[in-house]
């Protein structure tokens, strides 16, 4: 078995066990051992040459790897991950996996900002004047 499989399998070993804490209602281990299977699935995906022949087993490691950053809430890696898979040559299939993906951390990411915003009081409320 060479290391890109070893390293995918582990992280895939990982990646269920976050998928059964988070069925349990344990996010917070889910979150740790996605946090750990994503560190596996992109050393995996790293050590795929960004060629032609690659595919498509590199771009869909990449695939892999933002979902689950994107598990772990570490948005905006899972959103590098996804120039990475696009940056090769997905197949169309795997293009539209990454697209759909990206839109989906978009809107969580501005979810997050406008949360941020509301929490820190940069919105003003509206004063009406008494008269």
């Amino acid at each position: 078995m060479n290391k890109v499989q070893e390293l995918h399998e582990q992280a895939m070993m990982l990646s269920e066990q976050a998928m059964v804490a988070r069925i349990n209602g344990d996010e917070e281990r889910a979150v740790v051992l996605a946090r750990q299977a994503l560190e596996y699935e992109s050393q995996a995906a790293a050590l795929i040459p960004d060629e032609k022949a690659s595919e498509p087993t590199r771009s869909i490691l990449y695939c892999s790897a933002a979902s689950l950053a994107s598990d772990a809430n570490e948005l905006l890696e899972a959103q590098q991950l996804i120039v990475e898979g696009l940056s090769g040559y997905p197949s169309p299939h795997i293009k539209q996996a990454l697209k759909s993906l990206s839109e989906k951390i978009h809107l969580e990411l501005q979810q997050k900002v406008i949360k941020l915003t509301f929490n820190n009081e940069y919105v003003q409320p509206l004063v009406r004047k008494q008269a």
